[in-house]
């Protein structure tokens, strides 16, 4: 026998301690599902980041370094996040293609398309692209 217990009380344990209300304890069904119905919109802007909409440093330079006669102004103003993408695959023929591509022509069927002064300046951007590649690629022929 201990010294520290009575010599009147039972030793505490799980066999000799009162039994615990078990409607208490007993595990309940979970909660029926909520009936709130949540918009997608509400969250959207929780989902991905929010593109940047203004021009970046590099874009800007990019900018200084194109012909007069083909600058995206009006694209700049309204859409930089897209001069920005555009500045961004400006070095990789293939990405650029793809992602002009993609913006001048309607993929899903829902799109309202680009103001007129914002469509020119991509296809003269566009045309641009092709004849300095044209000129670079008949430059490294005649190198060869």
């Amino acid at each position: 026998m201990s010294i520290y217990r009575l010599s009147d009380r039972l030793p505490r344990n799980d066999m000799h301690a009162p039994s615990i209300d078990d409607e208490r304890w007993a595990l309940t069904a979970p909660a029926a599902a909520s009936l709130v119905q949540l918009d997608i919109g509400d969250y959207q802007h929780l989902r991905k980041a929010t593109p940047a909409n203004r021009i970046f440093p590099r874009t800007a330079s990019w900018l200084a370094s194109l012909p007069e006669d083909v600058h995206p102004l009006a694209l700049v103003r309204r859409f930089p996040r897209i001069a920005n993408l555009i500045c961004a695959v400006w070095a990789n023929p293939e990405f650029l293609n793809t992602y002009m591509e993609s913006l001048l022509t309607d993929q899903r069927g829902n799109r309202r398309g680009f103001p007129p002064d914002v469509l020119e300046e991509l296809v003269s951007l566009r045309g641009y692209y092709d004849a300095v590649s044209a000129q670079r690629s008949t430059a490294a022929a005649k190198r060869a």
